[in-house]
């Protein structure tokens, strides 16, 4: 629901909503396994932007799940607990939207280095100078586009 988003956004910025954005839409553009993306305009520049917002309990679930998984493992196969880790270490990663934004940030200057991006792609920006890029938000670039 919203009021959890807008929770965990004002909550990783240290402000109100109202404070950081003109407008926010509280109906998600999209939804996935760890997270929900929004629709905004930074309230500092005018920018339209994605706010992306990682759903408040997905963490402990993962690692519960991660931890029932270990557990069998080691009972039905135990040679595969390298497995386990492999597989903990990347759900890990994942949930941390600061290393997420360090990547498109990455590709992006890749891209850009050999000539492709913005001529054939485009990589979002991430607006990390907004103070709003946390483990569990994500502020970037708006690009419009056919689905």
């Amino acid at each position: 629901p919203y009021h959890e988003i807008k929770s965990i956004i004002e909550t990783s910025a240290g402000k109100n909503i109202h404070d950081l954005f003109l407008s926010f839409d509280k109906q998600p553009l999209g939804s996935a396994s760890i997270a929900q993306a929004h629709r905004a305009v930074l309230r500092e520049t005018g920018q339209e932007c994605v706010v992306k917002v990682q759903y408040p309990e997905i963490s402990q679930q993962m690692h519960a799940d991660l931890n029932n998984f270990e557990f069998a493992l080691s009972l039905f196969a135990p040679d595969n607990q390298q497995l386990v880790r492999s597989v903990r270490k990347r759900h890990e990663s994942e949930l941390d939207f600061r290393l997420e934004a360090k990547n498109l940030q990455e590709v992006a200057n890749n891209m850009q280095h050999h000539g492709v991006e913005p001529s054939l792609i485009r990589i979002p920006r991430v607006y990390n100078e907004t103070g709003l890029c946390s483990q569990n938000v994500l502020v970037m670039e708006y690009l419009p586009g056919q689905t």
